[in-house]
């Protein structure tokens, strides 16, 4: 027991001597550190989890108590010099403390004592100064006032004169600048001022009303001087913007009330029905009218309700015109218009920038009326006879607008000024009657595709009679006339007659034959004086059936063409884009139908044709061949295919094609024609060798193919550039290689023809280049055709260079080239050179 007694004492020695940082950092102490310490809670939770007495539990307090009461004194004691040092600095504070308070007390004695000999005068000056602003503010009110009255007797003296000598422009200055002057200082409660307040307010209704009715007075009479003064004067009065917009409201609303009542079927029927009432009594006109009023009402026309609303139509147009007109002057003369003393332009004061001007903001306003307007008649069973008129007569509602308009543009283009509209604002008051707009073409494309089926069913029964295509022609005669007098509805109509007409050739495709027989010619024969029998080249019978349906339904298209092409001429421009490109469409379908007969007999005369690269008559000479006179077998059933083409078959075409009458299978007997004169060319210039005598054969026959041409085909003189490129080549048989340049007439004539025949001229040795090709004349021929000319040239550049060198450098005579072949290889390699081709394989 003791031996533990004096432990414990030494442990609570050392603890009373370790510091109070120590002390606190110990377990038993951790508790009363805690900020939300709670003494009630420490205590019970101390009492119940400990297994010694309560006795014991203070004890043990009590002596931590006097463990840190000894480790405080400890601390006091080891610092005691610095808390001395600290009491000294209090010490200090609180004596400054205390002079501080004591020179406060002194200031604020100071203070109140100048507070009090302060406090006297500043209520003086106080007071004076409020008497000084009173009066201040009494000396302003007394200025305006008696700036007010001048003002007013100054308006008095202006109004006081005669009328001729008013200036309303500067009465109108002086009530502006009276209601400045009230605008600044509230004068209400002074008598002077109340006295006048009548008569200003007298004054400024007969200015304004002065002015408005000036201002309508000029704008109707078209006077810039009148309205310009009149403006001058609502400017004055600070109401040009209202002014203004009441004018163009003013105008907006007479038309749009004068729109509504000449589109109202029960108004419109009664004023017909009071007009037939007038006529007379007894007369029995009255009852008919008011019968017709009731079935207006139910959608009928009262006598004269239709006459009626195509006059109050008109009167409405007229209206819009004489309106925009006078806005248009309007804006003419608020534009050049400025203040004399601001030097503000009106138009900046009516139209912000990025605005529209005047005329356009009215227009759209009076389009929009109109849209309005018509859009409510057009509704099911709210029009009455008027939608119904207006639907039928749709052409004549558009010609009203466009002669209106026309006159608008007419009466607003003056030079320097923007006229009011153009063609962007007849469209839209062309829109605005959309409605029967759409029914009218809607109606006007049925009645078209009917003529149309009933003439073109599309099968392949038996073709419309001459009657039926010409009752369909007719019609569509009628619809496009209906719209001639207006380019607007021209461009429509031809719209829809153009759909009409694709449907046309549409169906005349489905009637048209086809098959092996459009393109079967049965060769004609001739009997000889001993009884055999030969082909003569031509057409042995006419045309089989289904050549001839071609022919009859080419026939039928052609007249639809022809007649609605003379049309054409005598209908708006604005037409032509749309009706063009449909009769295209009908002369393609006829030009399409025959054209198989056309290349059968193009492709029998180009076998016939080819027959002279057989005939010995262009290589043998002038003792060997046949008579230079006459003319080759090839040729001369050539001429006689053309004539029996031109008997059989181009005779039956209604009207037959000739150069006087325009047809659509005129192009074809042109092309057919050009063929013909190329083909034989081509091939002619393929020739070789060609002898003195051949060239005689291929010029005879080169006049007899052109005879045969001309006189069963076309005439010469209007195929152009075949024609010549035929002279030329006939110029070219007979020049020799060193005049070729020089000749200006075998400029007509394709570098590659004048290069094929100067290979005629050269020695077999040479290869041209179907030889060198291996090919046969036809199969270089369907080569040329499917080849540009600068492939050709560059061929017969490949065949000069793959020329053998030793024919080229042998000396004349033997295998060596004579003094024309040399030359013509010359003007050879020049053209090849000139064109700038580079020699490939053919």
């Amino acid at each position: 027991m003791g031996k533990g007694g004096e432990s414990t004492d030494t442990d609570q020695h050392t603890g009373s001597n370790s510091n109070g940082e120590d002390l606190l950092q110990l377990s038993r102490f951790a508790p009363f550190l805690q900020t939300n310490f709670n003494v009630a809670e420490f205590t019970s939770k101390v009492l119940g989890g400990s297994h010694t007495t309560a006795s014991a539990q203070s004890d043990q307090l009590r002596d931590g108590v006097h463990q840190l009461e000894t480790a405080l004194s400890g601390e006091v004691v080891n610092r005691n010099k610095e808390l001395l040092s600290h009491v000294r600095r209090m010490l200090d504070a609180e004596n400054s403390v205390r002079d501080v308070v004591l020179s406060v007390e002194s200031l604020q004695s100071a203070v109140r004592r100048i507070r009090a000999e302060v406090a006297g005068p500043y209520e003086q000056i106080k007071h004076k100064t409020q008497q000084l602003r009173n009066i201040h503010a009494t000396v302003d009110i007394l200025r305006h006032v008696i700036h007010r009255l001048k003002l007013a007797q100054k308006l008095r003296a202006q109004l006081a004169v005669p009328a001729a000598q008013l200036d309303l422009a500067k009465a109108a200055k002086l009530i502006t600048d009276i209601r400045a002057v009230d605008a600044e200082v509230d004068l209400s409660g002074i008598d002077a001022v109340a006295a006048d307040a009548e008569f200003l307010e007298s004054a400024r209704k007969s200015v304004h009303e002065q002015a408005e009715s000036a201002l309508i007075e000029g704008v109707e009479s078209l006077s810039q001087a009148r309205v310009g003064s009149a403006l001058q004067v609502i400017f004055n009065l600070n109401e040009l913007q209202q002014a203004v917009s009441a004018l163009l409201s003013r105008h907006l609303y007479e038309i749009d009330k004068a729109l509504r009542n000449a589109l109202d079927s029960r108004h419109l029927a009664a004023q017909a029905a009071a007009g037939a009432g007038t006529m007379g009594p007894g007369s029995g006109l009255g009852a008919a009218a008011g019968g017709a009023t009731g079935s207006a009402g139910r959608g009928g026309a009262a006598p004269g309700a239709q006459d009626r609303m195509w006059q109050a139509l008109r009167d409405v147009l007229e209206q819009v015109n004489t309106s925009t007109v006078a806005v248009w002057h309007l804006q003419r003369v608020v534009a050049k218009k400025r203040d004399p003393l601001s030097h503000v332009c009106f138009l900046d004061v009516l139209v912000a920038p990025g605005e529209p001007l005047l005329v356009a903001r009215f227009w759209s306003d009076v389009v929009r009326a109109t849209l309005d307007a018509f859009a409510s008649v057009a509704k099911p069973g709210k029009g009455g006879f008027v939608r119904d008129t207006l639907t039928a007569a749709y052409p004549r509602l558009a010609g009203l607008i466009e002669a209106m308009f026309e006159r608008l543009t007419a009466e607003t283009t003056i030079k320097g000024v923007l006229p009011a509209v153009g063609p962007p604002q007849l469209q839209q008051l062309l829109a605005a009657t959309g409605p029967f707009q759409t029914a009218f073409m809607a109606g006007c494309l049925s009645r078209l595709t009917d003529a149309v089926a009933a003439a073109f069913p599309g099968s392949s029964r038996q073709l419309p009679s001459a009657t039926e295509v010409q009752k369909c022609i007719g019609l569509i005669h009628e619809e496009l006339k209906v719209g001639s007098s207006s380019p607007q509805l021209a461009a429509m109509m031809a719209a829809t007659a153009a759909k009409a007409l694709n449907l046309l050739a549409e169906r005349a495709e489905y009637s048209a034959a086809s098959g092996p027989e459009l393109r079967q010619l049965v060769p004609s024969i001739t009997t000889a004086a001993d009884g055999s029998s030969a082909a003569r080249g031509g057409i042995t019978a006419g045309p089989n059936a289904a050549q001839l349906r071609n022919i009859a339904l080419c026939s039928q298209l052609q007249e639809t063409h022809r007649s609605l092409s003379t049309l054409l001429t005598r209908l708006p421009p604005t037409a032509a884009p749309a009706l063009g490109g449909a009769l295209a469409t009908v002369q393609a379908t006829a030009v399409d139908a025959v054209a198989p007969i056309f290349r059968a007999v193009v492709e029998a005369c180009e076998e016939r044709l080819l027959r002279m690269h057989e005939w010995p008559g262009y290589r043998a000479g002038a003792a060997e061949g046949p008579d230079v006179t006459s003319t080759s077998p090839h040729v001369a059933e050539v001429a006689a295919l053309l004539a029996d083409f031109r008997s059989e078959f181009l005779s039956r075409f209604v009207p037959p094609p000739t150069p006087s009458v325009s047809s659509c299978v005129g192009s074809l007997v042109e092309r057919m024609a050009c063929r013909l004169l190329v083909f034989f060319v081509r091939h002619a210039s393929l020739l070789r060798p060609l002898t003195q005598a051949g060239k005689l054969l291929v010029a005879k026959d080169l006049a007899e193919l052109q005879a045969s041409v001309g006189q069963q085909l076309q005439p010469l003189e209007q195929l152009g550039a075949p024609y010549r490129a035929v002279k030329a080549f006939r110029a070219l048989l007979f020049t020799s290689a060193g005049d070729i340049g020089s000749n200006p007439l075998l400029a007509e004539l394709p570098p590659a023809i004048t290069l094929q025949h100067l290979f005629s001229r050269l020695p077999g040795s040479i290869e041209a280049p179907q030889e060198r090709s291996g090919l046969t004349p036809l199969q270089y021929s369907l080569w040329l055709d499917s080849h540009s000319a600068e492939d050709c040239l560059r061929g017969i550049a490949a065949a000069l260079v793959a020329a053998p060198a030793t024919t080229i450098a042998a000396p004349d005579g033997g295998d060596g080239l004579d003094g024309e072949a040399r030359e013509a290889l010359a003007v050879m390699r020049r053209i090849c050179a000139a064109a700038g081709v580079r020699p490939v394989g053919t």
